[in-house]
C-alpha cells in the first residue's frame, strides 16, 4: 500500500494498492494524522485500491467516527470497484460523501465452458505472518480464473479468502512459526476453498452477528463470507478449517447454445 499528497491539494491523499491485515495499523496512523492537521474533513482518492477487507474497512470507519465527532466528514473519490462492492455489501457506504463514483457495475455474465466432471485441485501453504497472506490470496484468485466466474465473482472470493486466511493468522498462529494451507478443489460445478490453521477452533455462533450498516466492532470477517459464498462450514479436527464454497453455473447441455 502506498500514501501519497495530492499534490496542491491540502487535505487529499491518494492511496493505491492493497489495504488488509498487513497494512491497515499504517493507513489508520496516516489518516489519524489528516484528520489532525485539516480540522477533521480530508479527501482520500481510491482509485487505485486494489483489495480492501474487514481490516481496512474498520479503519475507514473509525476515521469517518473520529471526523463526525469534530464536525468533519470524509470524501471519497472514484473508489475502486471493488472497494465500492465492499461499502455496498456492508452498507457502510452513506457514511462517505461519494465524488466521481461509487456505483458498482453490473457484474458480466459467466463464461459457462462444456461439462468437465474431473477433480482439479491446488493446494498452497505460507507461514502464518501478516506479509504472506496476500500472496495465499492470490493464488487462490489465480486458480479461479479458470473456472466460469465473473470478475466481481472472483472480487468476492478474494474478499472471502482474505477475511478467513486473516482469522487463521489472528487466532491459529500465535507465534508466526505455524503453517497455513489452503486447499482449493473444483468438483463439477462446486468450487471449495479450505483454510486450515493449527489453532484449537472457536464458536461460530459465539461470534457477534453484525448487520448491515452497523457499526460495532467483531465478526465482519465472517459476515462477509456468509454474504458472498453460497456455503461457509466451519470444522475442528486436527486445528481450525474453514470451508468457502461457491457453486458454478451448470455447463450448457448438449445441443443448447453457450
Amino acid at each position: 500500500m502506498k500514501i501519497a499528497p495530492v499534490a496542491g491539494k491540502p487535505g487529499e491523499l491518494e492511496i493505491s494498492g492493497e489495504i488488509d491485515y498487513h497494512s491497515s495499523e499504517h493507513l489508520r496512523s496516516r489518516l489519524a494524522a489528516a484528520l489532525e492537521e485539516h480540522g477533521g474533513s480530508i479527501t482520500l482518492h481510491l482509485e487505485r485500491v486494489e483489495f480492501i477487507d474487514s481490516s481496512g474497512l474498520s479503519v475507514l470507519l473509525d476515521a469517518v467516527k473520529t471526523a463526525r465527532a469534530r464536525g468533519g466528514h470524509i470524501t471519497l473519490v472514484r473508489p475502486s470497484r471493488q472497494l465500492t462492492r465492499v461499502l455496498g455489501v456492508s452498507g457502510f457506504a452513506p457514511f462517505f460523501e461519494m465524488r466521481d463514483g461509487g456505483h458498482e457495475t453490473p457484474p458480466e455474465p459467466a463464461q459457462v465452458r462444456g461439462a468437465d466432471d474431473g477433480i482439479r485441485t491446488a493446494t498452497f501453504e505460507a507461514e502464518g505472518r501478516p506479509e504472506n497472506i496476500s500472496a495465499l490470496r492470490k493464488s487462490v484468485v489465480k486458480f479461479a480464473e479458470g473456472l466460469p466466474l465473473t470478475q466481481q465473482e472472483l472480487d468476492d472470493l478474494k474478499l472471502a479468502v482474505g477475511e478467513a486466511t486473516c482469522n487463521a493468522l489472528r487466532y491459529g498462529c500465535p507465534t508466526g512459526n505455524e503453517t497455513i494451507h489452503v486447499t482449493c478443489t473444483r468438483e463439477g460445478n462446486r468450487f471449495s476453498v479450505r483454510v486450515t490453521d493449527p489453532g484449537p477452533g472457536f464458536d461460530p455462533e459465539s461470534i457477534p452477528q453484525v448487520s448491515q450498516g452497523e457499526l460495532a466492532e467483531g465478526g465482519r470477517g465472517i459476515f462477509f463470507m456468509r454474504c458472498l459464498m453460497d456455503e461457509v462450514n466451519f470444522l475442528f479436527s486436527g486445528g481450525t478449517t474453514v470451508e468457502l464454497v461457491k457453486y458454478l453455473p451448470e455447463p450448457a447441455q448438449d445441443g443448447e447454445g453457450i
